[in-house]
């Protein structure tokens, strides 16, 4: 999904204060922003860790500039750390600020990784942006997150979240693994990719350099899920840039609810993965452009 964002910074009373004006081409509710996000997750305010030196207009004592957070359960991401630091606005940033979040709240949060080291946030830690709904508030006794959750809903238990953000679609969908050793699916484990913002012209220009970039500039394995079950399998040589097509009939399956992707040839099982990790990536393009991936880390299951 391609959005299209207007920042328009308007000078307040103060020179020392500026607020963010927001246009969303799109649909930039939480269920939206989530499922393109490379971290998502059920967090709880610890302590507010930063604060600012100079007062902000209309807020009465020391504006909070970042908090930490501990994290409950990771629904996306290779995030490893049990706690972690979000840093909000100085009164010039299009982030929410920390005000607006409460000690010993609950939150389901998908931030941004800050890239860069500055007197607003160190890199690696993340932030919020003001034009995405990127955060709910939950209320954590009756497992209920509150918020733009959608455009047509603003609240969503926990469970059913986690069914959507997890469930995996692979009907008419395309992927791409490493394919050093030629049949993959051999393999004890895989990794399979998915570009998800395939339908951005830059994307359709480069998709194979891209592929090729992600894969470290080894051969890949192509991956068509077909609609009617039917698998194509092709691999590419880089060399010579060759293509060749996996000869047999292959299908797949996929059980979303034990979370197990198997393949048959010949109408015979072949081999079958369990799913061990839901994670997103992405990869600078060009020089305003990111490519956004879908990473599943599969392993195999014994006959």
């Amino acid at each position: 999904m391609k959005k299209t964002f207007v920042l328009l910074f308007i000078l307040l009373i103060s020179i020392k204060s500026f607020a963010c004006s927001c246009e969303c081409d799109g649909d930039c509710s939480f269920s939206q922003i989530s499922k393109g996000s490379e971290f998502v997750a059920l967090v709880k305010v610890i302590e507010y860790s930063n604060f600012l030196d100079r007062e902000i207009y209309d807020y009465e004592g020391k504006m909070p500039l970042s908090m930490t957070v501990e994290v409950i359960e990771k629904y996306i991401g290779s995030e490893k750390r049990k706690t972690i630091k979000i840093w909000g606005d100085n009164g010039m940033l299009c982030r929410p600020y920390i005000a607006n979040f409460e000690v010993g709240k609950y939150y389901l949060i998908s931030p941004s990784k800050i890239s860069e080291t500055s007197d607003n946030g160190v890199k690696g830690d993340y932030d919020f942006f003001s034009c995405f709904t990127d955060y709910l508030a939950v209320d954590f006794e009756k497992q209920i997150a509150y918020g733009e959750y959608s455009k047509k809903e603003n609240q969503v238990a926990l469970k059913d979240f986690v069914k959507e953000i997890k469930s995996l679609k692979f009907k008419n969908t395309e992927w791409f693994t490493n394919n050093e050793n030629i049949n993959f699916f051999k393999a004890d484990s895989i990794t399979i990719y998915k570009i998800l913002n395939r339908k951005d012209d830059f994307v359709k220009l480069g998709n194979n350099r891209i592929k090729i970039e992600q894969n470290e500039n080894k051969d890949y394995t192509n991956l068509e899920f077909k609609r009617n079950g039917k698998l194509k399998i092709t691999d590419t040589n880089i060399e010579n840039w060759t293509e060749t097509v996996h000869l047999g009939k292959w299908k797949w399956q996929f059980d979303n609810e034990k979370g197990i992707l198997s393949f048959y040839l010949d109408k015979k099982l072949y081999s079958s993965f369990i799913v061990v990790s839901h994670e997103r990536d992405s990869m600078p393009w060009n020089t305003d452009d990111k490519v956004q991936f879908y990473v599943l880390k599969l392993k195999r299951m014994k006959k």
